[in-house]
């Protein structure tokens, strides 16, 4: 009786198993000797909209991926905190496989950053920023206007941290700060749709406006780390001054929903679940504390320091790819 009950937990098990291990078959890491290396040109900033604002020249590698056939959409996929990773090579398989080339940005090894060894306040420090991750991609889309013509329309993905990146894309000031590079008659912004997972929805700009293009945030209901929550309010943040946002909930989810690792609880990892925090000209506040820090590169600094505290849950569950259909069909839509 007791091997017939063990043999029915071990079937149990196994059917279990089996959806997850075919839905892990769905989308492969493309290796990068199937992609087109490039450097294009960019900038490691410091201190965006703060005195203290400044840049120096930097090269930036990427690895471009090409559907079969002719195409004419093509979709960055910036990483979040911790690199480049398999799950950007994922993406890139699932975009090829529907029709769309893939360009997966390196964002930190130029910038000489390893988030295994410093925290967010040394990498805002070096440059390691969401501001800095969304300027790599408009000056990519500069690279691609010029060298990739048949490109007609350009998206967006970004996890965690490039997700944030995708959040400052959205805003205006974003796009004002880039046009001063170049005559205005020379730039637009680039992108067609933009995709955010599992962003940190945290910060709000006093007087802020956002562009109209058509922008979806995936969040995971369970996610201790970016809050669901903070990202559902700030839907209608955005869509009130001008943006065009869409926030989905992903049921059963933690933060890294769709990591290369399965999910654990992180004792040593960042949480910034308390780091909400509205931004004026000269201040930064910090709403769970009241605290108040200048708006300045220290401020940006100190911010991380401030609310983070340590322990969260990361990594992917049964299905893996459970968001992929999702933010495919809204690339399908906007692209193609």
């Amino acid at each position: 009786m007791r091997n017939v009950r063990f043999l029915c937990l071990l079937m149990a098990f196994f059917s279990a198993l089996i959806p997850a291990l075919s839905m892990a078959q769905a989308f492969t890491p493309l290796p990068t000797s199937s992609a087109k290396l490039i450097e294009f040109e960019s900038e490691s900033c410091t201190g965006y909209w703060t005195p203290d604002y400044k840049c120096v020249p930097l090269k930036v590698r990427a690895y471009l991926f090409e559907p079969k056939g002719e195409w004419s959409a093509l979709v960055m996929a910036s990483h979040g905190a911790q690199g480049v990773d398999q799950r950007v090579f994922e993406y890139a398989d699932a975009l090829t496989k529907n029709g769309m080339a893939a360009l997966v940005i390196d964002h930190w090894t130029s910038r000489e950053i390893n988030m295994r060894s410093m925290n967010y306040s040394v990498a805002t420090a070096k440059g390691g920023t969401t501001s800095s991750i969304a300027t790599d991609t408009l000056w990519a889309s500069e690279y691609l206007r010029t060298h990739y013509p048949q490109v007609k329309k350009l998206g967006l993905i970004g996890e965690s941290m490039g997700a944030m990146a995708a959040i400052q894309l959205s805003k205006q000031r974003m796009t004002d700060l880039f046009t001063q590079k170049f005559s205005p008659k020379s730039f637009a912004f680039p992108f067609s749709a933009m995709v955010g997972l599992y962003p940190a929805c945290v910060e709000r700009v006093k007087g802020e406006r956002f562009v109209a293009t058509p922008f979806l945030i995936l969040s995971g209901e369970l996610d201790d780390h970016t809050l669901a929550k903070d990202c559902v309010d700030y839907q209608g943040w955005v869509n009130a001054n001008g943006g065009n946002l869409k926030t989905e909930i992903v049921p059963g989810v933690h933060h890294d929903f769709d990591a290369p690792h399965f999910r654990e609880f992180r004792s040593r990892g960042q949480n910034v679940s308390k780091c909400l925090n509205v931004v004026t000209t000269e201040t930064i506040t910090i709403v769970s504390s009241g605290k108040v820090l200048p708006n300045t590169l220290a401020g940006q600094v100190q911010l991380p320091r401030e609310c983070s505290f340590s322990g969260l849950w990361s990594g992917h569950g049964a299905d893996k790819f459970v968001a992929v259909p999702k933010w495919i069909d809204f690339f399908v839509a906007h692209l193609q």
